[in-house]
């Protein structure tokens, strides 16, 4: 019997008062940070050394993050190149209750860099 395939986040991260408005809404400014830490890590993992963030598409919120909520970024390879990776970069909200709702996705490209800042391949380990 096969079992179902759990889909681990990347990255796990409690929204805090300091993430919020006076509303108890979670800032956008917030969110991008956590994205990027998202992306980073998985990209910086397939780099083996450092990558900064060249481009990231539009994002939407269909659902507000609230305090409280505990924040899962799912992470999936959509294009490896020779300098480059490009990530689907998916975001859903733990509620306390439990219910988890989607919140958004980005598409974010994250380029090899070496040390002093120039892009290399990927292949090449810093």
């Amino acid at each position: 019997m096969d079992s179902p395939t759990t889909r681990l986040p990347t990255l796990r991260v409690r929204a805090l008062p300091t993430a919020t408005n006076a509303y108890g809404r979670v800032q956008a400014g917030w969110l991008m940070g956590q994205i990027d830490m998202a992306g980073s890590l998985d990209a910086e993992r397939l780099a083996r050394g450092p990558v900064a963030t060249v481009a990231v598409n539009a994002f939407q919120f269909t659902h507000p993050i609230l305090l409280g909520d505990v924040v899962n970024l799912y992470v999936e390879r959509l294009r490896v190149g020779q300098k480059s990776v490009t990530l689907k970069i998916s975001v859903e909200a733990e509620r306390l209750d439990g219910e988890l709702v989607f919140v958004t996705e980005v598409i974010a490209t994250f380029v090899a860099i070496d040390m002093d800042g120039r892009s290399r391949n990927l292949a090449e380990v810093v």
